[in-house]
């Protein structure tokens, strides 16, 4: 007996239809319109606003920028997470869960909070005026953007890496191979399928990269992304700012193609098998542990510093003054990290809403229906944040303008940005729930709900959990999407009043800045910890 006919039987056989329409209403809503005004705008006058720019030296010359500079992160990404690979890979040590877990936190931290940080590291190292000043260069960009992604080369690299078999390193070494030479001609080729996935990923996440350039290079590095922003909400241009998408759009899937084929292509089998890892010398552990705290922890260092106030006012004046008001924003900065806890508290219920059905539909439903949920719910996973809230900038106006500033659409937004973590972690744990369940459920005469409710919920539990923590962690830090919808003082969310703090000449007001990222940095850092607890929990 097959999985749909043992677990869904004939209640989802009829309801499916019923179940399938709550997730596709959400994505066509809040996806698809989008994407489609995009298209719309762009085509007009037979793709006249694409054939401005591309006729234009400024696009070129931003385009290239934009290439360019995500190689380069990716390259110094890979190499500064070397050291921390070898780490993990090759040795066992106490803590090792704890710490790998907390080099998981740079990579979810919000992109406003990395901005303070090395705008608090460069004020510290007086690095921001001066003979050399690195505000709104890009070396700025490419060092944030290292310490923003090294921590998926470590996990992924040095996870492959720890379960290689080291057979053909030590027959290379009895034949008198050197470390170096082994390494080179036998273990690097090994590690290369690690490497092309770290690779990939941190390219295109540097390629769709927003409030890092934005913050950290200045008006004058833009990117195709930071360019749809600029186009659409400085200068009310939306024709130039839909090709700008449409262009990146069209790019950005070329790419993930062309990188998932290379990617076949490259992976091949390897003989995996966990070796035995040595235990390091106490000198060995404290030099990468040095490491490890200037890679990651120097810039929140910096930040925690530079939120505390040296002045007569007091130690924690900073964060008092976040219950203040000033004439910059026009609420409190504490309140709108209220608004950032209650969007990001219902978005996560929307998105393990959303998931949970669309995750039931993906495994249980007719083979169509499973494959349109499980392709739908993945494209907004490549699909920049900047260029769906531009496309919902463009689908919510006129009539429907209403919508847009409503206080719903931030949640909802929110929730299609962590729908595809919820299915991600939840299709895996329900496709492994061994289908004699279902077959012993239905033997015993139980309602198809109840044995959903019994089954698949409850061992998939802890999952769920998992992807609502990944959407509670990217609604609280969200600012591309967010940057589009109307400001009204109770839709003002923490990264955005960040960005306005920190965009702002004055001590107490980037004082103010660095203070509520630290307070937001903590609140991502908990909810993280609770994903890698929940893991964790999964595996013993």
């Amino acid at each position: 007996m097959d999985r749909n006919g043992a677990s869904l039987n004939s209640f989802f056989r009829v309801k499916q239809w019923a179940i399938v329409l709550l997730p596709v209403s959400f994505l066509a809503l809040l996806f698809f319109l989008p994407i489609f005004q995009i298209l719309k705008e762009a085509s007009s006058y037979s793709f006249s606003p694409v054939r401005e720019i591309l006729g234009n030296t400024r696009f070129w010359s931003i385009t290239w920028f934009t290439l360019w500079q995500a190689l380069l992160s990716t390259i110094f990404s890979i190499i500064f997470a070397f050291p921390a690979i070898y780490l993990f890979a090759k040795y066992e040590f106490k803590g090792k869960k704890i710490i790998r877990s907390l080099i998981t936190i740079p990579f979810v931290l919000p992109t406003v909070v990395v901005g303070s940080a090395f705008t608090a590291v460069f004020m510290k190292l007086n690095l921001d005026e001066g003979s050399i000043n690195l505000r709104h260069t890009v070396w700025a960009i490419l060092i944030a953007h290292t310490f923003f992604n090294a921590s998926i080369a470590i996990r992924v690299i040095s996870t492959y890496w720890e379960g290689l078999n080291e057979n053909p390193e030590n027959q290379a070494r009895v034949l008198g191979s050197s470390r170096i030479s082994t390494f080179l001609k036998i273990t690097l080729p090994r590690l290369s399928p690690a490497l092309f996935s770290a690779a990939t990923t941190i390219f295109l996440f540097c390629v769709t990269s927003f409030g890092i350039i934005l913050i950290l290079g200045g008006p004058k590095n833009s990117t195709i992304e930071t360019e749809i922003w600029r186009q659409a909400i400085w200068r009310g241009d939306v024709s130039t700012a839909s090709a700008f998408a449409v262009i990146q759009l069209i790019f950005v899937i070329l790419l993930s193609w062309t990188l998932i084929k290379a990617e076949k292509k490259t992976s091949y089998s390897e003989e995996l098998s966990r070796g035995k890892q040595k235990k390091p010398r106490k000198r060995t552990l404290t030099f990468h542990f040095i490491y490890l705290f200037c890679l990651f922890g120097l810039p929140v260092f910096a930040l925690l510093e530079r939120s505390l106030n040296t002045g007569p006012s007091g130690l924690f004046a900073f964060f008092t003054g976040l219950t203040k008001r000033t004439n910059i924003i026009p609420i409190t900065p504490i309140a709108s990290l209220w608004n950032s806890m209650r969007f990001a508290l219902l978005a996560t219920l929307i998105a393990l809403l959303i998931g949970l059905a669309a995750s039931t539909i993906i495994v249980h439903g007719n083979k169509k229906l499973s494959t349109f949920l499980n392709v739908s719910t993945s494209i907004p996973l490549g699909i920049s944040a900047v260029t769906i809230g531009f496309g919902i900038f463009l689908s919510f106006s006129g009539p429907l303008a209403d919508l847009r500033s409503s206080t719903w659409m931030i949640p909802a937004l929110h929730a299609l940005l962590g729908v595809p973590f919820v299915v991600r972690s939840v299709v895996p744990v329900m496709r492994r729930i061994p289908t004699l369940f279902y077959e012993n459920s239905q033997l015993l005469g139980v309602n198809p709900i109840k044995s959903w409710f019994d089954i698949d919920l409850k061992l998939s539990f802890r999952s769920l959990l998992v992807g609502g923590g990944f959407s509670f962690a990217i609604s609280l830090g969200e600012f591309g999407a967010t940057s589009f919808l109307p400001r009204n003082p109770d839709t003002l969310t923490a990264p955005l009043v960040i960005y306005r703090l920190l965009s702002t000449p004055g001590q107490e007001l980037r004082g103010q800045a660095m203070a509520l990222s630290v307070i937001l940095a903590c609140i991502t850092a908990l909810s993280i910890l609770f994903i890698e607890t929940m893991r964790n929990y999964e595996k013993n």
